[in-house]
């Protein structure tokens, strides 16, 4: 049997024109950023891996349908302020879907919003997505997953594990 690995990202806004002037400037247009997510999720992600998706998936499920099938691994997806839940849920294009993951063992909460600390019921630190690389007001516990904080690529668990015992 071949090694599941874990990984992690948020924020990918597949479809979302708007992003771009938002917060991607080095895109052209969404099929290029898209390209690009794609080929770096798929150079670390393998077939048989698992990805937390911290929220934000995609602007409309219809987009979400359309660039599922060319993401490697198997989604958890994290919900996020855009994602809208009743028809990503029908569209079953997720192997699960939730709120937030704890982490007791590694002591860590992935949200997409950033938590306060009093919020955190095991561990001390935070993995979330939402805001798109401004770390302003965020404190040391917070690891932001967005996709402009981590180069447009997966995250390796291991990586954000030794984080979060630091």
């Amino acid at each position: 049997m071949t090694a599941r690995n874990v990984w992690f990202i948020s924020d990918t806004h597949f479809g979302h024109n708007n992003i771009i002037t938002y917060c991607r400037p080095q895109f052209s247009s969404v099929g290029e950023m898209e390209e690009v997510i794609i080929e770096n999720w798929n150079s670390a992600v393998k077939p048989q891996d698992l990805v937390y998706h911290l929220g934000d998936f995609a602007w409309k499920t219809e987009d979400a349908k359309r660039v599922r099938p060319k993401l490697n691994g198997a989604i958890r997806l994290i919900v996020g302020n855009h994602d809208d839940i009743p028809s990503l849920a029908a569209a079953g294009i997720f192997q699960r879907i939730a709120l937030w993951r704890q982490f007791r063992d590694e002591g860590f909460t992935a949200s997409h919003i950033p938590m306060r600390f009093d919020q955190l019921r095991h561990g001390t630190k935070n993995l979330h997505g939402h805001v798109h690389g401004n770390l302003e007001g965020l404190e040391g516990f917070h690891r932001d997953m967005s996709v402009e904080s981590i180069g447009f690529m997966p995250v390796h668990f291991d990586d954000v594990a030794l984080w979060a015992k630091s």
